[in-house]
């Protein structure tokens, strides 16, 4: 009787190279971790050392604003140590920081995670989640690949100089003019004689 490989090629719904890479797919499934190859597969092989947070930044320094928030908030949401629900829990303590624009904004944070920010190995950041601008808290890593791309969004990083930065603004000038000592809008004395 013909197994099922032999049946689907038989049938030319596969070919004898697909039936033989599947084949050594599952045999190095199988094999248990840390094993070492057969001979005659490739021992000179290394994998590349995995990515502490799962941004690629090369990739993502030239990339579109939007490709950037996307793969930003899935390692966010993949890797966040705070509670990315509305509502926290009854042992989750506010934690207070200050915005890009300088006003004050509040996390709520368990121990572990405040024990972390204090000892530096999480931040804060923000990141533009689905719902907008939010701040979470992330470990160390992730908090400075994301200040690299965007370098307002890390909040807080314990050791670090450019965590909390504050946008600058430009100084608007009055819409009547200069605003010299001594001068007048037009609101001012001179409209209303």
């Amino acid at each position: 009787m013909l197994d099922l490989k032999a049946k689907l090629a038989a049938a030319g719904l596969v070919t004898k190279e697909e039936i033989a890479a599947q084949e050594r797919r599952s045999k190095e499934a199988k094999a248990p971790k840390g094993a070492k190859p057969a001979k005659g597969q490739d021992q000179g092989a290394t994998k590349a050392p995995p990515r502490r947070s799962g941004l690629d930044l090369r990739a993502l320094e030239g990339a579109n604003k939007g490709a950037r928030y996307e793969a930003i908030r899935r390692a966010v949401d993949a890797q966040r140590l705070d509670s990315a629900g509305p509502i926290p829990s009854a042992a989750a303590e506010p934690f207070h920081l200050t915005t890009q624009t300088g006003a004050l904004a509040r996390v709520y944070v368990e121990a572990a995670a405040k024990a972390a920010i204090s000892d530096g190995s999480a931040g804060i950041v923000g990141y533009m989640s689905n719902h907008g601008l939010a701040y979470a808290v992330v470990p160390r890593g992730l908090a400075l690949e994301i200040g690299g791309l965007f370098p307002l969004w890390l909040r807080v990083l314990s050791g670090h100089d450019g965590a909390g930065a504050i946008e600058a603004r430009e100084a608007a000038a009055p819409a009547g003019g200069s605003a010299e000592a001594g001068e007048s809008g037009p609101l001012g004395p001179e409209a209303e004689g």
